[in-house]
This record gives structure tokens, sequence and C-alpha cells, in this order.
């Protein structure tokens, strides 16, 4: 079965006192990450695994749902870091979710998986009409062995420099115009923007 993973792996400045994966939707009881994982579940991932790195208890805190974690001790090092602690040990197809992504309802993410089962491919991921997104991103277990074996002090030790690498038929870009935008949720206005979008599309 094909494994997910979230990253919640950086320092969450710009959040403000409140991680963004503590966050609430409107009129829902669950926080965001809570969220996150149940989607992932009704999509049929399993294991769902949340990777941690700075100020790890911010984020468990109000983590609700049994879930695989992994903490990684080198997030001074960058994302990529926090990634390849994620993949390490995986063999079968990954979806790598920051944990400020903006998730698809659950029937999209079964035919994203789809999709990578149906074709030799290495990765992939949604994007909006303008060509922009890019997560959650699917990865064949087959390049993991290849990020896994990157050092982190490369200058290529870079997700997006690796997608770069790839041709158009290895990293399968998927029109996807449910959200006009993926924005981040890192800013109080990315975080009203976003839910307004949420609101809507209920």
């Amino acid at each position: 079965m094909d494994a997910a993973i979230i990253l919640a792996g950086g320092p969450s400045r710009r959040s403000g006192r409140q991680h963004k994966a503590c966050r609430r939707l409107p009129g829902e009881r669950r926080n965001w990450i809570d969220r996150q994982v149940d989607i992932l579940r009704q999509a049929g991932f399993a294991p769902v695994c949340l990777v941690t790195g700075y100020r790890p208890r911010r984020v468990l805190a109000c983590l609700h749902r049994r879930v695989h974690k992994r903490h990684n001790r080198k997030a001074r090092q960058g994302p990529f870091a926090t990634l390849r602690v994620g993949l390490y040990n995986r063999s079968g197809h990954v979806l790598v979710v920051p944990v400020d992504t903006i998730l698809p309802p659950a029937r999209w993410l079964r035919r994203l998986k789809r999709c990578m089962h149906a074709a030799d491919i290495r990765t992939a991921r949604p994007i909006d009409r303008w060509g922009g997104g890019g997560h959650p991103l699917m990865l064949s277990g087959k390049l993991i062995p290849h990020l896994c074996s990157i050092p982190l002090e490369a200058p290529d030790a870079r997700l997006d420099r690796q997608l770069g690498q790839m041709s158009e038929s290895e990293n399968i870009r998927s029109p996807w115009n449910h959200f006009a935008r993926y924005p981040r949720l890192n800013t109080h206005q990315e975080w009203l923007s976003a839910r307004r979008k949420l609101g809507r599309a209920r």
C-alpha cells in the first residue's frame, strides 16, 4: 500500500504563536493536521507518517490521530533533510505532503494513485490552470533510493532541482482546477484566502 508523509520540519516563524498545523477551519472541530490525516486515510494511504523538525512539541500537541512519527535531528539543513528522514526505508510509492498544503478531496488523491500505478513514471503532482502548484507530490518507489543517496551538502540537494532534471514523460503534471491557486498557509492573509476557497468548495 502507498504511504504518505506529512512534512512539518520547518520553524513556522511566519504563522504566529499558533503553529499552522493547529489552526481550525470554520465550523470544524478538527484542526488542520487532523484534517490532513483524515483525508489521506480516506484516500487509502497507509501508513501516514509525520516528520517533525524544529520545536516538534508545537505540532505534536495538536495531533489527535494515530500516525507514525519521525523526527529530523538535522532540521537546520533544510527541507530536503526532512524529506530524506520521511523517505528512509520506504520501498513503495510515497505521497509527500508539506504540512501547509491544501489537500484535494480523497477521490482526487485516489486518482493520483491510479495514475502512478498505471504508468512507469517517477513523479505525479497536481498543477493549477496557470501551471503552478506542485503539492501533494507522489514519488515512485524507484526514485526514493536516488533521493536518499544525494548528500545533503550537494548543490542539487533540493526537490525542485531534482524534478527539474526529469523529462515530461517521467514527471507527470496533472491539471486540477478545483482551486485557482495552491497558497501556502504561512501568513494570516494566506490562511484567510485558503479558508475562503475551502468554504466555497463545500
